[in-house]
């Protein structure tokens, strides 16, 4: 059985080189193609595009539900998002065929957190949302609900609505999710929603999945996902921080992203962000704003360019980690960092905001690294 996978995108964007891979342009109502001859979302009679700020992916996985004739396995993937092997490499169509000819579905990997998914989403959204989602399903599908309360308690969770199975479960899957965000649409109050908050129903469904497979018992893959590059939001928002830095506008580069962070904390995320560059950049235009502001004659105050800074930003922590496991290494690298400005109020930044796990490495041990760097200050 073949197997299309459509690519949810909203903008041009580069699509893996396998015939498998279709562009399903998004949001696409009264906007020009993305892409010549590509499937949109706002065709036919039967469609939801108007509704792409508050749906997501949604409106072309609605759109396929309803319009899309076609019978082959179908796969939902975003334009810089993918399912991939251990290498990181874009799975092919053949590939996606050989799983679901041994698993129900393909879904993303499950992410584990430190608390509940119910308490994870109340700390980036409006929980009230999330249960009436859960008070729809109990009154339309009562077998789901104790699937429902065991995913919302639990610490397991999918995301970005990524996954790939065979039609017939599609349709079934379609017709439960979508029964049960149009059941639920009069219980939901936007007032208040920021654009970011708006996209609740994209929101609502990322783990919808996980309950569905539990229900159902069916035996899915958990696939890796690559993600091929920042988010284009998040490429706008570094470049117009890179702007103000070589306007020598530090503490308005700052202000503007603490207000961005605030407004659009999604930009950041590592589904968004897969090289954390606008989390160092954060720490990156604090140092710089207190260096420039008590006359600090360091690299970090001088050096305007963003990517520099970054680059130099990593050298500091490179030096620290050492110092952190008593690397001589490391003390010949503070002492040249030290000699171009390098100081504790930095050490102290980086350390408050250890980047250890971005960077794959051990976390920083504070008192190794503040004894040898006291101790290379005294030579």
């Amino acid at each position: 059985m073949a197997t299309s996978v459509f690519v949810m995108a909203h903008r041009p964007y580069d699509k893996p080189d396998d015939p498998a891979y279709r562009t399903l342009f998004v949001g696409a109502a009264g906007k020009e193609d993305i892409e010549k001859g590509c499937l949109r979302d706002d065709r036919g009679e039967d469609n939801i595009s108007d509704l792409n700020p508050y749906f997501s992916e949604l409106t072309g996985i609605y759109w396929l539900f309803k319009n899309y004739k076609g019978q082959e396995n179908i796969g939902a993937c975003h334009y810089r998002r993918y399912f991939c092997d251990r290498a990181l490499r874009v799975l092919s169509g053949e590939r996606l065929d050989q799983l679901l000819d041994e698993y129900d579905l393909i879904t993303s990997k499950n992410i584990r957190t430190e608390i509940s998914y119910r308490d994870s989403y109340a700390r980036a959204h409006n929980v009230a949302d999330l249960d009436a989602v859960g008070e729809t399903i109990a009154r339309l599908y009562p077998d789901y609900s104790r699937a429902f309360e065991e995913v919302m308690n639990g610490r397991d969770q999918y995301f970005g609505n990524l996954f790939c199975m065979p039609r017939p479960l599609f349709d079934e899957y379609c017709q439960w999710m979508f029964t049960i965000l149009l059941e639920t649409m009069p219980a939901i109050d936007m007032t208040g929603y920021n654009a970011y908050q708006q996209r609740v129903y994209g929101f609502l469904t990322e783990n919808l999945p996980m309950v569905f497979i539990r229900a159902r018992g069916l035996k899915n893959y958990e696939s890796n996902i690559v993600c091929t590059g920042e988010k284009t939001e998040t490429r706008e928002v570094l470049l117009a921080v890179r702007e103000l830095l070589l306007e020598k506008r530090t503490a308005k580069a700052k202000s503007m992203l603490q207000e961005i962070l605030k407004e659009r904390p999604e930009v950041a995320l590592p589904t968004s962000d897969p090289r954390a560059s606008l989390e160092l950049t954060k720490q990156i235009l604090f140092i710089k704003d207190h260096q420039e502001q008590t006359g600090a004659d360091s690299y970090f105050a001088r050096e305007n360019d963003l990517k520099a800074l970054i680059d130099h930003y990593k050298e500091c922590y490179l030096a620290l980690s050492h110092l952190s496991d008593h690397e001589e290494v490391g003390a010949d690298l503070t002492k040249r960092l030290i000699d171009d400005g390098f100081d504790l109020f930095e050490a102290n930044v980086i350390l408050s905001n250890d980047p250890s796990e971005r960077f794959g490495r051990e976390k920083l041990d504070p008192s190794n690294i503040i004894k040898g760097i006291g101790a290379i200050c005294r030579k």
